[in-house]
């Protein structure tokens, strides 16, 4: 949901337009003067501002210049409203200050709520060329790095082998013609202890039986891996040199501690997420928003691209995290509807009570405190789309409401004694099993039917771990944005880091990583993200869920009272809530985008826990 920011120094004209864009996708906040406004502007984040020109003290323009001047704000487009007729120099100081947009007084709401969602798809136009753009610049810049660093760690590794061979003579055993061991120095005894002059190789233990099969095989140089009795194996490297008379010389040189560098430096080596992410050459149509070239990707994009032209109902299915959401949008703004309303409603973000009315509207005194009639959700999404988020969590009443509206179109307000004909697309996602809560009496059968027409599932990020590098990038960039480091960016991820990346099952999919990248970014890691800078559950291939359950030991005995239930989930809502503040620095916006919550939600939430 776009958050607007509405600044005028009337109160009339605040209210009006909060009224204008009441009942549609915005959030709007107000603010009554130029101060409070660059105030809001330090608070949180908004995608579009309402400001008027002329107000006492700071004036409209000079917001203007020093929004523009802030890199916070520098890009967040600005609409200029005005009660005075403005001559064309007016108009021409207001665009070069950056605004996007004039807009005589009176407003019409039509008009203005067309303006804002022009302006607001520029935007994404414009954000989205700018990520293109980084992306090749980075791709460049990471390209000539790797170079550099490729030939670094090359010299370092030659530094490194010439050192051992400095340091360590090799072991030396002598075999004959048939495998006998015909003389070995003191150092084979170290290295192999069963080893016997005047016995055969393969009589030596499992480690001489393996050299032994080595020799026999013509092996003139390998590997051999010694296990230690209570200790790390030992890495030999293994030198064979025939002889005349049928014999040869074998050489063992412990390169134990050198494999082990060579290790640590490939693991330090920075990926190249450009050639991992590359994939085939490009569908016929992508999903906007939604990164990923997996098989299964490309097979949901081809369904969501014959369904974006019609207006079919379209039930999304995927575990949380996954992008349901984001292919809800494809959905709608990739299609010959997107001038049309899009509304998104989580539907467990609302308190049962309240949600009847959220989406059908009331009628003045239909119950207490209703003071004015309210339009609600699918009359202001009329002619467009409605997405309903967790659609499993709506309670009965509203799935009986829901069946009429896919059936004939109706809704009928709270309190109102005669139905609506609406036209509304709706899209429903869930990450439960509709059919199992059907089965249970959970679900209305007839409304999973109605849901059902088609279905698109979202495969987990660990079935598509293939896409992982190239969501690993776009994060990074997005990280880079978000926390000021356009400067001194992150830019690549180490081999070692990349590894953990790919072996961790992501039980919170795309939404877990995108936060694991961004919190790395935002605790200023160096050029390259490595496995130190990684969460160490991440490290570990174990969720945080299950090793707090494990370091905890068995789990708290469940509350048997309703209340207990209550205060237990406030009690845990409230110290998630706390910890998001604390990993995103105070920031609510991110923090609600963290907990994968809308921003309403998350401000009532923070005034009802007191926070």
């Amino acid at each position: 949901m776009a958050r607007i920011l509405v600044v005028d120094d009337t109160a009339q004209n605040l209210a009006l337009i909060e009224l204008y864009l009441r009942g549609t996708e915005f959030e709007v906040v107000a603010a009554a003067s130029g101060a409070e406004a660059l105030e809001r502007c330090r608070e949180q984040a908004f995608d579009l501002i309402l400001l008027d020109v002329v107000m006492p003290g700071l004036d409209g323009l000079e917001v203007c210049r020093r929004l523009k001047d802030d890199p916070r704000t520098a890009f967040v487009p600005v609409i200029f409203l005005t009660g005075r007729f403005a001559d064309e120099s007016e108009r021409l100081v207001a665009y070069q200050l950056g605004a996007v947009d004039y807009i005589q007084k009176p407003v019409n709401r039509d008009e203005l709520v067309a303006r804002i969602r022009v302006m607001l798809r520029l935007e994404e136009a414009r954000s989205r060329l700018d990520r293109e753009n980084a992306a090749l610049r980075r791709q460049v810049e990471t390209m000539a790095e790797a170079v550099a660093s490729g030939a670094r760690l090359q010299r370092e590794l030659q530094a490194l082998r010439s050192e051992a061979a400095a340091a360590r003579e090799p072991a030396l055993l002598r075999l004959d013609a048939s495998g006998v061991v015909a003389g070995a120095d003191a150092a084979v005894a170290a290295l192999l202890p069963d080893l016997r002059v005047g016995a055969r190789l393969d009589q030596g233990g499992h480690a001489a039986a393996r050299l032994a099969q080595l020799v026999a095989a013509g092996v003139r140089a390998a590997d051999l891996v010694v296990p230690q009795p209570g200790a790390a194996a030992r890495t030999l490297y293994v030198q064979v040199r025939t002889q005349d008379d049928g014999g040869c010389i074998v050489l063992l040189h412990d390169v134990g501690e050198l494999r082990a560098i060579e290790r640590r430096l490939a693991e330090r080596e920075p990926v190249d997420l450009v050639r991992v992410a590359r994939a085939p050459a490009e569908p016929d149509y992508t999903m906007t928003g939604f990164i990923g070239r997996a098989p299964a990707i490309d097979e949901l994009a081809a369904k969501v691209a014959r369904l974006r032209q019609i207006r079919s109902t379209v039930l999304i299915h995927g575990e949380t995290g996954t992008g349901k959401e984001l292919v809800a949008r494809a959905l709608h703004f990739d299609g010959a509807h997107r001038s049309a309303p899009f509304i998104p409603l989580h539907c467990g973000a609302i308190a049962p009570e309240l949600i009847e009315s959220e989406l059908f509207g009331h009628e003045r005194g239909a119950f207490t405190g209703a003071e004015r009639s309210r339009e609600g959700l699918f009359r202001a999404a009329d002619g467009g789309t409605i997405f309903l988020d967790e659609i499993a969590e709506a309670p009965p009443s509203v799935q009986v409401k829901l069946l009429r509206v896919l059936q004939r179109g109706e809704i009928r307000p709270v309190g109102a004694s005669q139905p609506l004909l609406v036209d509304v697309r709706i899209l429903a996602a869930t990450n439960r099993d509709l059919l199992q809560l059907v089965h249970e009496g959970r679900f209305r059968e007839d409304l999973f039917h109605r849901l059902e027409v088609v279905t698109l599932h979202l495969p987990p990020l660990r079935q598509r771990l293939e896409d992982l590098p190239r969501l690993v990038e776009h994060f990074l960039a997005v990280g880079n944005r978000r926390h000021d480091r356009l400067a001194e960016p992150v830019r690549a991820v180490s081999q070692g880091a990349m590894e953990r990346l790919l072996a961790y099952p992501w039980p919170g999919n795309v939404r877990e990583l995108k936060n694991v990248v961004e919190r790395a970014v935002a605790l200023g890691v160096g050029e390259t993200l490595h496995v130190e800078d990684l969460p160490a559950h991440v490290v570990r291939g174990e969720p945080a869920a299950s090793a707090a359950v494990v370091a905890g030991g068995a789990a708290a005995p469940a509350p048997t009272s309703l209340a207990g239930l209550r205060r237990e989930r406030a009690a845990a809502e409230r110290q998630a809530i706390l910890q998001a503040l604390r990993d995103r620095g105070g920031d609510k916006v991110a923090a609600a985008q963290q907990l994968g919550m809308a921003r309403s939600t998350f401000y009532r939430r923070l005034k009802e826990l007191g926070l």
